[in-house]
C-alpha cells in the first residue's frame, strides 16, 4: 500500500513540479450572473508555500465597464480554525494598459497537496483543510452576455501554478440555462 502512495506522490511531483505549489479548481460556478453570488473552490496539488496567492479577473467586459465587482470573501482553515477573510478587489492597470480586478492574499499558507496519508479518513480531512473557498457578487450591466477570465495564482509559482478558467457573465438568471 505504501508503494502506491510513493508512486502517486512522484507522479504529482513530475506533473506539477517538486517544491512548487500548483493550484486547480475543485468547483466553479457555470456562469457569473449580475447580483448573484459566484463561488469557486481551489486546491493546491503541489507543494506547500507560505507566499500566498492572488485572485485576478480580466477580460473585455471589464475593459468596456460592463463588469464590476467590489470585494471577495475567502473561507479557509488557518491554524486549525475556520477563518473568513474579506478583501477588496482592486481595479489595477496592467503594463499593456488593460485592466484587471485583483485581490492579494499574501498572508495565506498553501498546504501541501503532495503529502498523502495512508488512512483514507485522514486524507479526506487533509483535502478539506487545504481547500480554499471563494465567493464574490458580480455586477454586470450589458444586455449581451460577456466573458471574463478568472485566474488564481500562487506567488511562489505564478506561471506554472495558476488555475485559469473563462466564465460567461450575464445580466440575469434567464441566461444561465445556456451555460448548464
Amino acid at each position: 500500500m505504501n508503494n502506491i502512495f510513493t508512486r502517486v506522490k512522484k507522479e504529482l511531483e513530475r506533473q506539477y513540479g517538486a517544491n512548487m505549489p500548483s493550484l486547480r479548481f475543485v468547483s466553479l460556478g457555470a456562469a457569473m450572473i449580475h447580483g448573484l453570488p459566484f463561488k469557486f473552490d481551489i486546491d493546491n496539488v503541489g507543494d506547500e508555500s507560505d507566499k500566498g496567492l492572488c485572485v485576478a479577473i480580466s477580460g473585455d467586459s471589464i475593459e468596456n465597464g460592463s463588469f464590476t465587482v467590489k470585494d471577495i470573501t475567502l473561507n479557509c482553515f488557518i491554524g486549525g480554525r475556520q477563518t473568513t477573510i474579506k478583501k477588496k478587489l482592486s481595479l489595477v492597470e496592467k503594463k499593456d494598459g488593460k485592466h484587471v480586478y485583483q485581490a492579494k492574499f499574501s498572508d495565506i499558507t498553501l498546504q501541501s497537496g503532495l503529502e498523502l496519508d495512508k488512512d483514507e479518513e485522514k486524507r479526506f480531512e487533509q483535502k478539506l483543510k487545504r481547500q480554499l473557498h471563494f465567493s464574490f457578487t458580480p455586477c454586470y450591466t450589458d444586455i449581451e452576455d460577456g466573458e471574463v477570465m478568472l485566474t488564481v495564482y500562487p506567488y511562489a509559482n505564478i506561471l506554472e501554478g495558476a488555475a485559469n478558467k473563462y466564465r460567461n457573465v450575464c445580466a440575469d438568471e434567464s441566461s444561465l440555462i445556456k451555460y448548464l
